[in-house]
């Protein structure tokens, strides 16, 4: 998990950084938003529609941790992110959802 200052946190936040751009996989759905931060800023939001069982939930939301702090260093420092992990995601490995998020972020940047 990342360290708290490198998350978004408050519900603000995450309503502002909806109302950026968007781009839609089939193991994600990822919002972002350049802002006046030093560091980039990730926040993770789970559909309880997607993920029926809490155990599915804890499941993505550590997948989807884990290859944010794998690529954190290459992250843009003024870059805001919300991703929003799809039920496909529990289907792949740690390393799959790792360099899948690497070939998105490569577009966006």
């Amino acid at each position: 998990m990342l360290i708290k200052s490198r998350r978004l946190n408050l519900k603000t936040d995450f309503s502002w950084v909806v109302k950026g751009q968007k781009t839609e996989t089939d193991f994600l759905k990822i919002f972002f938003r350049s802002g006046e931060n030093n560091q980039p800023r990730v926040g993770i939001a789970l559909k309880k529609e997607s993920f029926q069982l809490a155990v599915d939930r804890n499941r993505a939301r550590r997948l989807t941790s884990k290859a944010f702090e794998n690529i954190y260093d290459q992250l843009p420092a003024n870059i805001n992110i919300i991703a929003m992990p799809k039920s496909g995601i529990l289907k792949v490995s740690s390393d799959e959802a790792t360099e899948h998020l690497k070939k998105i972020l490569v577009k966006l940047v």
